[in-house]
């Protein structure tokens, strides 16, 4: 287990990482090096972890479908059209400028209900995002009708006054299985705090038919760039309503795909957040599918590449700096990890944030939800942050 805090670190050597876990680097160990990550222990228990993650890998790929080839020429016709479209609208050189500050949540639906064994608020309203007027796949986004309503589910204390942590899920998740993952009842019962678990668009009940085809993350680039700016639009509504219930200050917790969201939205929100905490984070989308895509797939995606590389800019948390200071910025990073490269995906949020301190686990993707020392990473950061009342 390796961290790295730059809060008592001298500016020239702020974020260098001092290797204690082991000798063997699980890929090659000056590309780790070069990027700050350390090496780690091959160890029965970090293959065991690396094992995991490729059945996660495999299965994912027999269960998500790849677009056909007809498919294929339709996103490389709408991924280019709307590169000049951005191009034109000086989406590309403003990112900022595509994000719309969202209007005031102030009357969301809440019913009671309940979740993995604990009285809950099921929270919905009217998302409002819609893809700008002009930008190809605009239509076909809106149809998915499911979608329209953004989601949430609320632990809160019946007093005022009480810290609030909003959970972001990954890739697949939207469940109520998300109280277990993040912990819920140890957050809310123990570290005092009220807790909102954000649905991500076309995850859980927001889930288009499957006669629609649509996913989230998806290598249709358009709909990846509209999943990723609908779903920082929605959690931004939702952090204006808890500034609304009195909130003793509010962190913000993601893993992977909800990591790159809790990135995303600390770079876009102009208040300053308590305590910002992405978990093993994607950060580059163009990048991860290639990655994860056999070399046929790859292929297929080589003709609007450049175009999606520029797309996904102006959605990414690499292209903004958060108001939230660097002490009150974390980051989670598996050292296993065969989903979410740590070099290619954790580091450079990293590097962008300029080095705040770091958790390196010896584990994989999965290995976050069975990690002791993630958690006590956790609760130390919520702590530090005034995010309980213990």
């Amino acid at each position: 287990m390796v961290a790295t805090d730059s809060s008592d670190q001298s500016e020239e050597n702020r974020g260098q990482i001092a290797d204690q876990s082991g000798v063997a680097p699980a890929t090659s160990s000056g590309r780790r090096a070069s990027a700050g990550v350390p090496k780690a222990r091959v160890t029965i228990g970090f293959r065991a972890h690396v094992a995991a993650d490729e059945l996660v890998r495999a299965a994912f790929g027999r269960l998500r479908q790849p677009p056909t080839a007809e498919q294929f020429r339709r996103i490389a016709t709408e991924t280019q059209r709307a590169a000049e479209v951005f191009q034109s609208k000086g989406w590309f050189d403003d990112p900022g400028s595509f994000h719309a500050k969202p209007p005031p949540l102030l009357d969301p639906i809440i019913r009671p209900s309940r979740a993995a064994g604990m009285r809950v608020e099921r929270l919905k309203f009217p998302s409002g995002w819609k893809p700008p007027t002009g930008v190809p796949g605009r239509q076909r986004w809106m149809q998915y009708q499911e979608n329209s309503l953004g989601r949430a589910t609320v632990m809160r204390h019946k007093a005022g006054g009480r810290p609030w942590v909003v959970c972001i899920h990954g890739t697949g998740q939207g469940a109520d299985t998300d109280v277990r993952s993040f912990r819920v009842r140890h957050l809310y019962a123990e570290l005092g705090c009220n807790v909102l678990l954000v649905i991500l668009p076309l995850h859980g009940p927001r889930e288009a038919p499957k006669s629609a085809e649509a996913r989230f993350p998806t290598l249709d680039v358009l709909d990846n760039v509209n999943g990723i700016a609908q779903a920082a639009w929605d959690v931004r509504r939702l952090l204006g309503w808890i500034r609304t219930q009195d909130p003793a200050g509010i962190g913000l917790l993601g893993v992977s795909l909800g990591g790159y969201v809790a990135a995303l939205v600390a770079g876009l929100e102009e208040e300053p957040l308590q305590s910002v905490l992405p978990i093993i984070p994607a950060t580059d989308f163009p990048r991860l599918f290639v990655e994860q895509s056999p070399p046929a797939l790859r292929e297929l995606m080589m003709p609007f590449m450049q175009e999606s590389r520029q797309l996904h800019s102006v959605v990414s948390p690499l292209s903004f700096t958060p108001s939230t200071p660097v002490h009150a910025r974390a980051i989670v990073g598996g050292l296993a990890d065969k989903l979410i490269d740590p070099v290619d995906q954790v580091a450079p949020l990293w590097e962008h944030w300029d080095r705040p301190e770091i958790l390196w686990y010896p584990g994989g993707h999965l290995g976050h939800v069975v990690h002791g020392d993630v958690y006590s990473f956790i609760d130390r950061k919520l702590k530090s942050a005034g995010l309980s009342t213990v």
